[in-house]
């Protein structure tokens, strides 16, 4: 399997926290923004949020989805998996925060 790195925002956390969605977002030469849409695939539940900015690198799959739109027309896109992966912010100073951020304040004693 091929490995694939993506970075972008959380845009959706489903299956209880063991998926989530990562849109890359892009501007075209002509000016068009292409999003394109992940689905990250992980082994345990994640604390990530919709809207972080996150890292992504795994294991590429993907496979083709019939769908109907709104109109009745037959459509086909494919849908892009990454599996096994490695999910960091894209802020690398966020990970240090996060390990050191205390879990609550106490008042100094002096």
């Amino acid at each position: 399997m091929a490995i694939i790195k993506v970075k972008g925002s959380i845009t959706r956390v489903f299956y209880e926290g063991k998926g989530i969605e990562v849109t890359e977002s892009y501007e075209t030469k002509t000016g068009d923004t292409i999003n394109k849409r992940y689905t990250v695939w992980l082994k345990q539940p994640t604390t990530l949020e919709v809207g972080d900015t996150v890292q992504v690198e795994g294991l590429y799959s993907s496979e083709i989805d019939n769908w109907t739109n709104k109109e009745g027309e037959a459509k086909q896109s494919i849908k892009v998996s990454i599996n096994n992966p490695l999910v960091v912010p894209a802020e690398p100073m966020q990970i240090i925060k996060d390990i050191f951020e205390p879990t609550h304040r106490e008042p100094s004693p002096f």
